[in-house]
């Protein structure tokens, strides 16, 4: 089968000579040059990658040898700053410590005070407590006190009035009495001189009757006379009986009057007694009133104090556990780091070697088909000259020709023509 890409028995035949192959190479068109360039290219490829590739591998043993000395390098370096840093790490960890324990010490001692503190001001509390109750309590003894003298004045007042009235209605009841005597003694007196008249009377009437009789007259002038005297007698027992009588009824009158003015006054004394009574109930209710107050003052003022103590107590609590709170935990010691320790040994690979790159295989171009574009170059090109030749017979020659296309002589148009290209 024919394969005009790759080499014939004519390629091998030209190649034998360097003239042939001056020849052949005019022939195809300076192929057979390019195939032998190619070939040449491709062989200075070749050593120049495998150049390449050895000084590769050399340069990748040298990095191999630094990269094992840098890493044991660095891990030694690592290693020892690592235990450095550990060291001044313990340090530091036991200056924290003893700075915690210091902190920790002073805040014991500030909490301590300040809950002694706060026990202090619970005391005080209680004590301004016991106190305000303690003034409360004579503050209410004192009025208590006041209550009761003002209440014990009152029961004097009282009495003293009482018995003012009582001797007051023993007066009454003496003058009445006495009153009463004198008009029955008055009235015994008249009656006893109105007795002793009318026998004073009946003496004289019997006197009288006596000298009548004596006189020794007889008849109806005697009989007269004595009628006379009797009825004189009479009007005198009359009149005596009459003043007396008289007198009884003004004595009755008198009494009636000193019973009823008696009467009057012990109605006032009773009146009085009753206005006594009531101001001393009223003194007794305001007394008690009074002492109502003062027990639900003092019971008030109790629980007022008992509300405070409990207060007191919260306030101390509340104060105490905010102190706890901002009383620091005892701190405690943190075991060390461990101790740095060398890492695992890296395992190093080596680099793989370098191979000397791909080189691709020099492209021939085929010189049959290369000479035949040749000959069908050249057959053109003389078609081209003749084609030529006729163009310049008909502008007049080569040389009107150049002076038609590039003006100026031959010489010059053939430099401009060179230019041009």
């Amino acid at each position: 089968m024919f394969n005009p890409k790759g080499n014939n028995l004519l390629d091998e035949q030209l190649a034998v000579s360097g003239a042939n192959h001056y020849i052949i190479d005019i022939l195809t068109g300076g192929a057979a040059s390019r195939n032998k360039t190619a070939r040449e290219n491709e062989e200075a490829a070749r050593k120049h990658q495998g150049k390449i590739a050895k000084i590769q591998n050399k340069h990748n043993a040298k990095l191999d040898k630094a990269d094992k000395e840098n890493y044991y390098a660095m891990r030694d370096h690592t290693h020892k700053t690592n235990m450095l840093n550990w060291e001044r790490g313990k340090q530091i960890q036991d200056y924290e410590y003893a700075s915690q324990l210091k902190q920790y010490q002073k805040s014991q001692q500030i909490g301590q005070a300040q809950l002694g503190l706060n026990a202090q001001a619970e005391a005080l509390g209680f004590d301004a407590e016991k106190a305000a109750i303690e003034e409360t309590l004579l503050q209410a003894e004192f009025q208590h006190q006041a209550s009761m003298a003002a209440l014990q004045q009152t029961y004097d007042d009282m009495n003293f009035d009482r018995r003012e009235q009582g001797l007051q209605m023993m007066g009454i009841r003496n003058q009445a009495a006495f009153g009463a005597m004198s008009i029955q003694n008055e009235m015994d007196r008249m009656q006893s001189q109105t007795f002793l008249q009318k026998e004073s009377a009946m003496v004289e009437s019997l006197i009288a009757q006596g000298v009548t009789q004596a006189s020794g007259q007889a008849g109806k002038s005697t009989a007269k006379t004595q009628q006379s005297n009797l009825a004189s007698l009479h009007r005198s027992l009359m009149a005596l009986d009459t003043e007396l009588s008289g007198k009884r009824m003004a004595a009755s009158i008198q009494l009636a009057e000193i019973a009823a003015d008696a009467s009057l006054q012990a109605m006032g004394v009773g009146l009085n007694i009753e206005r006594i009574d009531k101001a001393l109930e009223n003194a007794e209710s305001e007394a008690q009133a009074n002492l109502e107050v003062l027990d639900a003052n003092m019971q008030s003022a109790i629980k007022q104090a008992e509300r405070n103590v409990k207060q007191i107590r919260l306030d101390r609590q509340v104060a105490d556990i905010n102190t706890r709170a901002a009383m620091m935990i005892k701190p405690e010691r943190l075991p060390y780091e461990p101790k740095p320790i060398l890492p695992p040994e890296r395992k190093f690979v080596k680099r793989m070697k370098v191979i000397p790159g791909f080189v691709p295989k020099a492209q021939q171009e085929n010189l049959f088909a290369a000479g035949l574009n040749t000959i069908g170059q050249v057959v053109s090109t003389v078609a081209t000259g003749v084609t030529a030749v006729g163009a310049i017979g008909s502008a007049g020659g080569i040389g009107a020709m150049f002076n038609n296309a590039f003006g100026g002589g031959p010489q010059q148009g053939a430099r401009r023509a060179l230019n041009t290209y």
